[in-house]
């Protein structure tokens, strides 16, 4: 048997040591992993916060009903006379901007209501293809067309934001410059 005390490591047998002051020892952790890094300051699923586009407490420009309306009909109109090809074509280029075709002709952009910025290529497609085209679709039938009417007329209330806006996370804003 060893003697106690014999090993330098042995937390049961720690001692101080014979000159000076006593040894700063601290047992190795049970079942920790060694980290060869620190974490990030941000965890790796959420994006670091952006800056903002506008300044704090300042509501950006929003696009009115009217001007909501009028985009949406001329995207209508875009569409029909490229025979939908041309504006879909034109609508994946416009997206990385956060715009449709019609609210790159207008100066309006789809924007995040809290930095401001205009929402990137994915935003878009989850917005205009998922929320507004798969979703809104599938409520439409369901209910018969009332959802069609409800998402339309939310534009009138707080913040200027329709159904669609709401649960995509967006607002329609003026464009800078």
């Amino acid at each position: 048997m060893s003697e106690p005390g014999r090993y330098r490591n042995d937390p049961s047998t720690f001692h101080a040591q014979q000159y000076g002051t006593p040894a700063q020892w601290a047992p190795p952790p049970q079942h920790a992993a060694v980290q060869p890094y620190s974490p990030p300051e941000y965890p790796a699923h959420q994006p670091q916060p952006a800056a903002l586009a506008y300044r704090p407490g300042t509501v950006p420009p929003l696009v009115s009903a009217g001007g909501r309306l009028g985009a949406v009909l001329l995207d209508v109109l875009l569409a029909v006379l490229t025979l939908w090809i041309g504006w879909f074509i034109w609508a994946l280029i416009t997206w990385s901007d956060g715009q449709t075709p019609a609210k790159k002709l207008l100066g309006h952009v789809v924007a995040d209501p809290q930095t401001g910025l205009p929402f990137d290529w994915g935003r878009m497609a989850l917005r205009e293809f998922c929320v507004k085209g798969l979703l809104g679709s599938v409520l439409n039938i369901c209910t018969f067309g009332i959802y069609f009417w409800v998402d339309s007329l939310m534009i009138l209330g707080d913040g200027q934001r329709t159904l669609h806006d709401r649960m995509a996370g967006s607002v329609v804003r003026h464009a800078d410059g």
